[in-house]
């Protein structure tokens, strides 16, 4: 979604560039400075290289220009007489769907300049080392995928706490040993939450506390016992436990979760009168659930 752009000039030439600042509020309070061609010059070199107008410039010889007043860029092309110029045009700046993967790892660097993004799905880039850092990213975002990326903990996602619009988070086949409690807490629209397929030892009962949750999935992990605590999830009308190694399923997950409407625990080890829990509820019109043990799959109406 961005371009490179590279032009030499001589002494007597001028490089014919008009920059202007968009300042962009951060949710915690800061300002984002966004650099942006306002005019050029028709006989300037900038035009020439393939600058145009309401370009947004991202780096100048290699150089991140975030945060930059006009007067400091003016100054680096003054300053040269070589340029390399990373921009990206007004039509691009307001993508609202975007996906990264193997090979696309050097597009993290310019998140911060896609004000309007809306959904971001990375895949495949290893993060084990580095983090995934979202700190200038939009808090407008609604939905956040960040799948095999190697994440042993949601806090390798630096900034993430800042995206307090977000209503659906998968990190899935991730290698996830605990969730941070302090992080998601922040989350306060989060509605769907999907962290299947990675190496959690415990039910995560910070979810618990997040009101607007209607969905979790936790799929593929080693979770052996659900919490007493999981009746406070109000809102809730989706469990997904499938592959854990519970051994029971307390009464209370069917009766106490009173928008609860599809439950699936297969692949579990629970005991075969499990299939019994579940159907007791006769007063929801519509509930099903999927336990796996011998022929115990049942939807109810």
């Amino acid at each position: 979604y961005q371009r490179r752009v590279r032009a030499r000039k001589n002494k007597k030439t001028n490089w014919g560039v008009n920059v202007s600042n968009i300042i962009a509020k951060l949710y915690d309070g800061l300002e984002l400075y966004l650099a942006t061609v306002q005019s050029l010059d028709e006989k300037g070199i900038a035009k020439k290289m393939g600058l145009k107008e309401r370009d947004q410039i991202l780096e100048v010889n290699g150089k991140s220009v975030r945060g930059w007043q006009s007067e400091n860029l003016l100054a680096e092309f003054s300053g040269n007489l070589s340029v390399t110029v990373t921009v990206i045009s007004i039509e691009d700046r307001t993508i609202t769907d975007l996906f990264l993967m193997t090979n696309r790892e050097n597009d993290l660097n310019y998140l911060w300049a896609l004000r309007q993004l809306v959904k971001l799905s990375i895949c495949n880039i290893d993060f084990s080392g580095t983090g995934l850092d979202l700190s200038a990213i939009t808090t407008t975002l609604h939905e956040l995928i960040v799948t095999n990326c190697s994440l042993k903990c949601v806090t390798q996602i630096l900034g993430i706490g800042r995206l307090v619009s977000l209503k659906r988070l998968i990190l899935t086949h991730n290698n996830l040993e605990h969730v941070d409690e302090k992080t998601m807490l922040k989350l306060k629209e989060l509605t769907d939450l999907q962290l299947g397929y990675n190496a959690l030892q415990s039910f995560p009962t910070v979810v618990t506390r997040m009101e607007k949750l209607e969905e979790l999935s936790l799929i593929h992990n080693q979770i052996s016992i659900l919490p007493d605590e999981v009746v406070q999830m109000r809102s809730l009308e989706k469990l997904h436990l499938d592959n854990n190694v519970l051994t029971e399923l307390p009464e209370y997950v069917t009766l106490q979760l009173p928008q609860l409407r599809a439950l699936t625990l297969e692949n579990n080890k629970l005991a075969p009168n499990t299939a019994q829990v579940g159907g007791s509820r006769k007063t929801r019109s519509k509930f099903y659930y999927k336990i796996g043990v011998a022929d115990a799959s049942v939807a109810q109406t």
